[in-house]
């Protein structure tokens, strides 16, 4: 079995645990999580023990970023409702790290690259491992997926628990936007494509980075441009309101101590 799967059969479990102990969880959404649990880890259980075979490898060289995906949207069925006090602690680091101010006077261009950026960032995950294919490093996949999927499930599996709304969900529309044909594109993008909850850290910022991270050592120049998208989605996920500030810096942080420990 590789370390991927197993990262992603260990997320999954942890999540019917999860559902087991959480009280507020309706029963009905328990048993989704259940299921969904059960179909990933019979999976990925069932690739690992199948006699090597080209397609058994291509599946297994890119399957973990679908279940990513899945992972998001199963984790997104624990949030049931949000805690003032978290939205409060949250909007308390946005006072600290941003401050009162909710980046009106960013040039416009600025602000269409960096929605652009953002509403593009979940492309970032499976172009940084068709980047290595190209390379001739597809035996690197279980290394990259190992990595970036740690990044997007340490961030996804503080939801549970820590229960707060996104920025765009709560604060008022700014006077910039009102007329900003790509920001209303971006906003509907996010309401109907996301879970309306918000992750801490930022899985955006932590996956992003990792991406660009795993890429680095066989390809620098492609880590670096990587890099530089990377970071441009955590700037972008505090300028669109998409993020608070301190899930961006806890997101980057959370992908470079993965760097260093993995």
């Amino acid at each position: 079995m590789r370390v991927s799967e197993a990262i992603a059969i260990a997320y999954f479990t942890y999540l019917a645990i999860t559902a087991l102990v959480l009280p507020a969880l309706p029963g009905r959404r328990r048993l989704k999580i259940w299921l969904a649990a059960g179909l990933v880890v019979a999976i990925e259980t069932l690739l690992a023990a199948a006699p090597p075979a080209p397609t058994v490898n291509t599946i297994r060289d890119w399957l973990p970023g679908l279940v990513i995906l899945f992972a998001y949207f199963v984790t997104g069925v624990f949030f049931v409702a949000p805690s003032d006090r978290a939205e409060a602690w949250l909007r308390r680091w946005d006072d600290r790290l941003i401050g009162a101010g909710r980046f009106e006077t960013v040039p416009r261009a600025v602000r269409v690259y960096l929605d652009a950026v953002y509403d593009a960032c979940f492309l970032i995950i499976p172009a940084g491992y068709a980047v290595l294919v190209w390379a001739g490093q597809s035996a690197s996949a279980d290394r990259y997926w190992s990595f970036v999927s740690a990044a997007e499930f340490l961030a996804f599996g503080t939801l549970p628990w820590f229960q707060a709304r996104p920025p765009w969900a709560i604060e008022r529309p700014r006077a910039v936007d009102q007329h900003a044909a790509f920001r209303r594109f971006s906003l509907s993008w996010v309401n109907y494509t996301t879970i309306h909850a918000n992750t801490f850290p930022s899985a955006h910022a932590s996956a992003s980075l990792a991406v660009a991270l795993a890429v680095w050592p066989a390809l620098p120049w492609a880590g670096a441009g990587l890099a530089a998208i990377a970071f441009s989605i955590a700037v972008a996920s505090v300028v669109g309101r998409f993020h608070y500030a301190i899930d961006a810096v806890t997101g980057v942080l959370l992908a470079l101590a993965l760097w260093v420990f993995m």
